[in-house]
């Protein structure tokens, strides 16, 4: 495991170049890259807000972050619907459905501030 930030960066670009290696070659399978493209969004945001809300130093910031990008992620996702770019009847549309009515109940006042806080998803 890399010491330094500096060692992390230069893994990350051994990483890359083995990477871009393997595609050329074509031993990887689409799968994979999806799944690592996913891993790369992911840390990549979580590494942007931590930094953002170390330098605001308000403690709400993360919070008020994720529920903002969730909120963007949600309309886009209804665009793509309504442009029928998305099939809603695909396996992960049902998944995404249920996770939807989910949180609308999370969110839903009449259950009090944090309705499913602290039970794991």
């Amino acid at each position: 495991m890399p010491n330094s930030p500096d060692d992390s960066v230069r893994a990350m670009g051994v990483l890359c170049d083995e990477i871009k290696a393997a595609m050329a070659r074509g031993d990887l399978p689409a799968d994979a890259v999806t799944d690592l493209k996913k891993a790369i969004d992911e840390t990549r945001t979580r590494v942007w807000t931590s930094m953002e809300a170390a330098r605001s130093g308000d403690p709400t910031w993360v919070q008020e972050f994720w529920l903002h990008r969730a909120a963007e992620i949600c309309r886009s996702i209804v665009q793509r619907l309504e442009r029928g770019e998305l099939d809603p009847r695909s396996e992960r549309a049902g998944d995404l459905r249920a996770a939807a009515e989910r949180l609308a109940r999370s969110l839903d006042p009449k259950r009090g501030a944090g309705g499913a806080r602290g039970r794991p998803s």
